[in-house]
């Protein structure tokens, strides 16, 4: 069995419900685990990081997705939150099935620990539910066996914090649930409730409303001929990922006319990153000029992290927006420190910092039907 793993931070534990998972299910198959997991962003990331690995990785046989927590950190505080999120699904799964039509995708629900009960109002949650029910999506619906277990009161011991199922106790509940489920699907592969990509496409199509929009992840190296002033490739890895980037050096500046829409910028953030002047002109006439943080608040002075900035969440409350053409510029100021908006985990530059740039490792870019 070949799994391949889109999540969020508790999918890249060290000691997590996946390192419970390898050892339960390595005693029922052959296991290969392939983890392109990004902590501490949005289903967004797992788009970026499909297109990155596609050329290196092998046909999975299950696609499992565990952003749940995170999208309900990003897109629930939002009054587009629901729409957004149901945005990210569509594209992750046309790319998906591009890629991977013969696998099954399979979503993880897990949840914070305040909305550990059913009983607790969670929108976000319902929507996820009743579309996946809809597309004939077979989800392990962590949230809602938890809470019948313990009678809907976590105990003290589940979550090491708001958001972790790190101790032991609970990494192995999760992961040892999680491999009877897919043992069961797996037996039951191409049948209803355990259908292919290649099954499932055409009834998203048939009902989204997004049907129709095209995709394309544009890797930062292919970036450079579009770019004025200094920039220079480069290659940075560590024990999750290796990602090729675009460094943009005070100064530089990248102008892209296009037919498609920027959704999201992808970058290597560490601790010299500071903003970046940005300027969108759009075919119908809106434009927006920002300066934008894009220091990563986790990033640490000896590590980067991969995340992205879902460009129209700077200025709006959804991700949806008509995708036209398009004429985004970003200039990397030759001074730190400029006034600068925020999305979510990015901030402000750091004091005493003696350089600054801002690493580019791809550009999420969309168009619709006219």
């Amino acid at each position: 069995m070949r799994i391949l793993i889109l999540g969020g931070s508790n999918s890249l534990l060290r000691d997590g419900y996946v390192a419970q998972l390898r050892s339960t299910l390595q005693h029922y198959t052959a296991l290969d685990i392939v983890q392109l997991s990004v902590g501490a962003t949005s289903s967004l990331a797992a788009l970026a990081r499909l297109q990155e690995a596609a050329a290196s990785t092998a046909a999975p046989d299950v696609i499992l997705y565990e952003y749940a927590i995170n999208d309900s950190g990003h897109f629930s505080p939002r009054s587009g939150g629901i729409e957004s999120w149901q945005l990210c699904l569509y594209l992750l799964l046309k790319s998906a099935a591009r890629l991977y039509p013969d696998a099954l995708f399979v979503p993880l629900i897990l949840a914070q620990q305040q909305h550990f009960a059913a009983s607790v109002p969670h929108p976000l949650y319902d929507a996820q539910c009743q579309t996946y029910a809809q597309l004939g999506l077979s989800s392990i619906d962590m949230r809602a066996q938890l809470s019948s277990l313990f009678l809907q009161y976590a105990p003290d011991w589940l979550y090491s914090d708001s958001a972790h199922y790190a101790v032991p106790q609970a990494s192995s509940l999760v992961g040892a649930l999680v491999a009877q489920q897919l043992l069961v699907l797996l037996a039951r592969r191409g049948q209803p409730g355990a259908e292919t990509l290649a099954q499932i496409w055409p009834r998203l199509q048939a009902s989204s409303p997004y049907a129709g929009i095209e995709l394309v992840y544009v890797p930062a190296t292919a970036l450079q001929p579009y770019v004025t002033g200094p920039c220079q490739p480069g290659r940075a890895e560590n024990r999750l990922m290796t990602l090729d980037y675009l460094r943009l050096l005070p100064g530089s500046r990248l102008e892209l006319n296009s037919a498609m829409y920027p959704l999201a910028l992808f970058l290597k953030s560490d601790t010299r990153h500071d903003w970046l002047q940005l300027d969108l002109q759009v075919a119908d006439g809106t434009a927006h000029a920002l300066n934008v943080a894009t220091r990563h608040i986790d990033a640490g002075p000896d590590n980067f992290i991969h995340s992205n900035i879902p460009l129209p969440l700077l200025w709006s409350e959804t991700l949806c927006t008509p995708f036209l053409p398009t004429r985004l510029t970003l200039s990397m100021p030759l001074q730190r420190g400029g006034a600068q908006t925020g999305f979510d985990c990015f901030g402000a530059g750091l004091p005493g910092v003696s350089e600054h740039y801002c690493d580019l490792t791809g550009l999420l870019m969309l168009s619709q039907p006219a």
